[in-house]
């Protein structure tokens, strides 16, 4: 953080990047759209909002600021900056809630632009209603279920290789009466199939570290054979970087 707020600077002669390379660095590349945050967090409303060389740019309190988050299972971290100010905040966590690192990070920041506001207290409110809605939403995914529907075909005609263009093969093949699904290049993904409704299946993973399970919906040609298949996350709180919802698999002739 102390190199990126002092344009690449590592000691009195040296450097590792100019700083017209870290105005390229902060400079927003791709515009994000500018949503209206809830009423505890008002302090949040942005004027700008964008994606730079690697950085999430902002405004907060008439600054500019540099950001970035990171996580893996169990672990999100964050970075923030305000360069004007050389203020800038790292926060590593062993658990899972952006909640907590923004509460800790906008605390520290406001410290040093001599401002306030309870985080703690408006991220908790806005994180209990968040969840309550993710409860309902997901209640009425499986109240809507005609469990009683069946399958348009035999299990052992969904087996087969399904390729996207994009990512490749997707192979689904049954295994002592139960179909599995495995992803030819993503080795943790392998789920078994559960009939859902009609010709909807979900992929449980074997991993539930994944938390991510997903829909996988067959949709057929009229003569009953197999056109492409979509999947969609079953949980609406799955994680963003799980993209198999981009996929547009297509069975591989044999």
């Amino acid at each position: 953080m102390i190199v990126q707020m002092d344009s690449g600077r590592i000691s009195a002669d040296k450097r590792l990047f100019s700083p017209r390379t870290a105005r390229e660095l902060w400079s927003i590349m791709t515009p994000i759209g500018i949503g209206t945050p809830a009423p505890e967090l008002a302090p949040l409303r942005a004027n700008f909002n964008g994606y730079a060389l690697g950085f999430g740019i902002r405004d907060y309190r008439g600054y500019k600021l540099v950001s970035h988050t990171g996580g893996l299972p169990g672990f999100v971290s964050q970075v923030m900056m305000i360069p004007e100010v050389k203020a800038g905040v790292c926060i590593l966590t062993n658990q899972e809630s952006g909640a907590a690192f923004n509460a800790i990070s906008l605390y520290v920041l406001d410290r040093y632009l001599k401002a306030s506001h309870d985080w703690l207290g408006a991220l908790s409110t806005v994180m209990a209603r968040a969840d309550s809605m993710m409860k309902a939403r997901e209640g009425s995914i499986t109240t809507s279920r005609d469990a009683n529907s069946k399958s348009s075909l035999p299990l052992e005609k969904y087996a087969g290789t399904y390729r996207d263009e994009w990512y490749g093969d997707v192979a689904i093949s049954q295994e002592q009466r139960r179909m599995v699904i495995r992803f030819t290049k993503t080795p943790d993904l392998v789920g078994d199939l559960e009939h859902w409704q009609y010709d909807t299946f979900v992929a449980k993973w074997r991993d539930r570290e994944l938390r991510a399970d997903a829909f996988v919906t067959f949709s057929l040609n009229p003569d009953g054979s197999i056109e492409r298949v979509k999947m969609k996350a079953v949980s609406p709180a799955t994680d963003f970087s799980f993209d198999f919802h981009d996929l547009l698999l297509k069975p591989v002739k044999e």
